[in-house]
This record gives C-alpha cells, structure tokens and sequence, in this order.
C-alpha cells in the first residue's frame, strides 16, 4: 500500500496494497489485516505470553511479588516496524520495533527472545572467525541431582568448568570457546540434569597434530575437573552441518547452533497445567539454583570477536533489537499492539519518518 498521510487514530489516504490495487480511506483496520505480523503474534508471541501469565500466578501464589507484577506487565505492548518503500508499497513483513520485556529468567517471552538472540550472536561471530578456525560441538553432563542440590551442583559446574579450561591440554588445543548452560527436569522422579553445552574454536590443521584431543581423553578431563570418576561420557564432534546448499559453513551450522543456544530452562519442565503446587514447587526450585547466575560465557576468540563486534549482553540487554536496527534513512509504518482479554489486538499505528521530517501520529 501507499503511505502518504497514515495517522492514528484513523488512516485516510490513497494506499497501495502489494498486489498493486488502489484503495481510499484506508483504516487501522485495514493495516492490522494487511500486515502478516498477525501470524507471528498469533503462533509465537501469544504462546509464549500465556505462559508467562502462568508464571506471574505462579510467582503470587509463591509470594514472589515484585517477580509477579514484572512478568505479568511483559509483553503486554509490541510494535513492529514496516519499511515504506521507495514507490510506496509498505513492506508486509515487519520486525519487532518496541516492546516492554521482564527479563526474568524463567519468562517464557524473554527466554524466547533471549535464546534469539544468543543464537544470531554466536552465529555472527562464527563468521567473523570461520575463515581462521573450525569448530567443535561439546556437550559435558553430570550425574542427575536431587532439587535440593541443584544450585550446589550448578556451582559445582561452573568451577570444574574453569578448572577444565585451565588445563594445559584444554588450553593448547581449544582457541575459544562459548558455553551456555541448560538444566532440564527428570519428571518421573523430579531430578535435575544441569550440563553445559559448548561451541569450540579450534585451528584448521586440528586432528592432524599433537593438540588433538581424542573421546576418551575428554571424558578423563571432565572426571578430573569435576572430580567424579562415575562420570560416562561427554559428547564430543566436529561441526557438520546438513545443509548441503548453504552458503558459508555458518549457514550449515545454524540447526546445531540454535541446539546450543536455546532456552536455559523450558517452560515445559516447570509449568504444569494441571498441577500448580507442582508448577510452585519447581518454580522456587529453580530460581533460588539460578539466582544472578550468569548461564553463558565466551572466550578467547570468540570473546575477541564479541568485543570486536560490540555486541550487547544477551542475558541482561536488549531482547528487543537481536541484530538489526530500523535504518533512519528510511520511513516506516509502526503498527502497535496491546494485550487484552488473552490476546494481542492492535492500539493504534503511524509513520515513522526519516530523521529529521518528524513522525505521524
């Protein structure tokens, strides 16, 4: 559609839609069916508010009330950003341009956005550093715990961690590193399961020299730094992606990627429809092990790639913007949303125009 004069409340001008068909007084209403972001709030936004809802009850019921009110508040305005193109056409695919997030922890909405986010993140820096390095996937597990001692073994975690990293073998073989811990939930007997999953960083001639550090050795390196001889096995490959037709090997990396960086916890293992003295239970089980934890860490190279890329802080930054700006350049036609009633509707919408010619509203 054309957009010459959009304001809100009402929209009143001659429009063009994307089929190239004319139309006049052209309403609110008519961009809210126009714009395909309905879609995406419908089978992703909506979700994942829900269970936030479910969280924030959760949290009263706990007696966690600041939590509360932050998580039942998030969410609860978007606003998607629509590029005005150069003929007039508006773009019918819009980005996230504005919203209000929690970060806590457990929202499903911000752990959406968070692992997003971590995922175009390490997914940028793998191609900053591609050329130079090849990468492996490692996976190191513990023995299940009882929730009594999650938090006591999810330390336990971080300090073997640094003690693995500080071999000399580690050291001489791995040139960077991220890790992301994940903790999952055993529902038959209420266990936890914290490991950590990790992208590695290693020279392109690995494998062919001494530094290469075979299945075996791996697993006696983690008994050693966690200091547990009961322990099976670690999970150690090199990264392969299956898609054949990709075009750099970041492309034919992104599945096993976005495995490494999804959600620390999902919702799923703590939110149980039918059973809110459990959904309480685990819920405080959880954040007392994960109290101002940070669950992701990088280094070597790719903490120089990070830093090199100033990129922001995935855990505590903003989970609005993942990787990409609206161009001041341009003009574009924000669509707001609020939430109502268990579902997103549309508040209002107005043009934001190039830098210095001042919006519509």
């Amino acid at each position: 559609m054309l957009a010459h004069s959009l304001a809100s409340p009402l929209v009143s001008s001659d429009v063009r839609t994307s089929d190239d068909t004319t139309k006049k007084d052209f309403c609110q209403d008519d961009v809210l069916v126009m714009c395909t972001t309905n879609t995406e709030l419908t089978q992703k936004f909506t979700p994942k508010k829900l269970t936030s809802e479910m969280l924030a009850q959760s949290y009263t019921r706990i007696g966690y009330q600041n939590k509360a009110l932050r998580v039942a508040d998030c969410g609860t305005f978007l606003e998607f950003a629509h590029e005005i193109q150069v003929d007039g056409v508006i773009a019918e695919k819009g980005k996230l341009h504005n919203a209000n997030f929690c970060k806590d922890r457990l929202c499903s909405m911000c752990s959406w956005r968070r692992s997003y986010k971590i995922f175009a993140q390490v997914s940028q820096i793998m191609e900053q550093i591609g050329s130079d390095y090849k990468f492996l996937f490692l996976t190191l597990t513990v023995p299940n715990c009882a929730p009594e001692s999650l938090s006591e073994t999810i330390s336990r975690l971080m300090l073997s961690w640094n003690r693995l990293i500080d071999y000399k073998r580690f050291k001489k073989a791995i040139k960077g590193f991220f890790r992301a811990l994940e903790v999952t939930r055993n529902f038959s007997n209420g266990s936890y399961h914290p490991h950590f999953h990790c992208v590695l960083a290693v020279s392109k001639s690995y494998g062919k020299h001494s530094d290469y550090i075979n299945h075996d050795e791996w697993l006696e390196m983690w008994r050693k730094a966690y200091q547990d001889s009961s322990i099976t096995q670690v999970d150690i490959r090199v990264a392969k992606g299956k898609n054949k037709e990709a075009e750099n090997a970041v492309q034919e990396l992104s599945s096993a990627v976005a495995e490494i960086a999804k959600y620390a916890v999902k919702s799923s293992d703590y939110i149980i429809d039918s059973d809110e003295a459990l959904t309480d239970k685990i819920v405080q089980e959880l954040n007392e092990a994960l109290f101002k934890r940070r669950l992701t860490s990088y280094g070597g190279c790719f903490k120089e790639a990070f830093e090199k890329l100033k990129l922001d802080d995935a855990e505590e930054g903003d989970l609005v913007h993942i990787n990409e700006t609206l161009n001041p350049a341009l003009a574009w036609l924000i669509v707001r949303y609020g939430w109502s009633c268990g579902a997103y509707q549309m508040t209002d919408s107005f043009i934001k125009y190039p830098d210095g010619k001042g919006d519509s509203e």
